[in-house]
């Protein structure tokens, strides 16, 4: 039995519905506003690997009993575990591409697209009183950084500096995703392959939240995939999942940076 916590498809909480909807199982769909902190209610599902988890916030599948964290790792056990497509590629280089891939992103682009995702809604859209109620509630919960991360968005600490400097730091892997592109059909090679799920989620975001990075005229090659990622029936499956009118909206401030990466 799968069971999926997740939030609205976007960023990180999009990657395994897109995987699970690639495979085309069944699984069982727990919802949970990761804005309103309710991840942290007593009943929701936690262990050592999830608290430890840099995403933080979620998702979390439950397989078969088990608890999995971590989006990339999650990506894997779903195309390993599951039948259906196969979502590695064939080659022993290629799927070293694919786990390149899945750390480059972790470590360069998913803090940043959170962030800024954070910066430019949920801070803007937190009534007093729901800035409150987070407020109190994270006032317990470790790790430090996680708590660090959820009041500089309450807190509103994001100046146009730093949310430019937070664009900027994505230049470098959003160049070479479209350098790759360019030479390549997918991240990985030829075949699609979960380093594609999982850029995906971070990139889709970009062109609102950083326009002057990812555009036609600067990446073409990336605004070709993310196209032809839009239409595979998988990914429509994920967003017609959606709650909210506007799930692109929907972020949370994880994922956390590594501090040994």
């Amino acid at each position: 039995m799968l069971e999926l916590y997740h939030w609205e498809p976007n960023g990180l909480f999009l990657k395994p519905l897109i995987a699970l909807h690639e495979k085309e199982t069944a699984f069982t769909s727990h919802y949970f506003d990761a804005g309103k902190l309710e991840q942290l209610a007593d009943d929701f599902p936690t262990n050592a690997e999830a608290f430890l988890n840099l995403e933080r916030e979620g998702p979390l599948l439950v397989a078969f009993g088990t608890l999995i964290s971590s989006t990339f790792f999650m990506l894997e056990y779903i195309n390993d575990a599951l039948p259906g497509i196969d979502l590695k590629p064939g080659t022993a280089y290629q799927r070293y591409r694919m786990q390149a891939w899945g750390q480059k992103t972790a470590l360069m682009v998913a803090p940043a697209v959170c962030a800024l995702g954070s910066a430019t809604y949920l801070a803007k859209t937190l009534t007093a009183s729901e800035a409150a109620a987070v407020r109190s509630s994270i006032e317990g919960i470790e790790p430090m950084e996680r708590r660090e991360l959820w009041l500089a968005v309450i807190d509103d600490r994001y100046g146009t500096t730093a949310l430019q400097s937070m664009r900027d730091r994505l230049r470098a892997p959003v160049a070479s995703m479209e350098q790759t592109l360019c030479t390549s059909r997918w991240l990985a090679g030829d075949q699609y392959s979960v380093a594609d799920i999982d850029a995906y989620a971070m990139l889709k975001p970009l062109p609102s939240l950083a326009p002057d990075v990812v555009n036609e005229k600067a990446t073409p090659a990336i605004t070709d995939f993310l196209a032809t990622m839009h239409d595979r029936p998988a990914v429509r499956k994920a967003m017609a999942m959606a709650r909210t009118d506007h799930p692109e909206r929907c972020f949370v401030p994880g994922c956390e940076a590594s501090r040994w990466g």
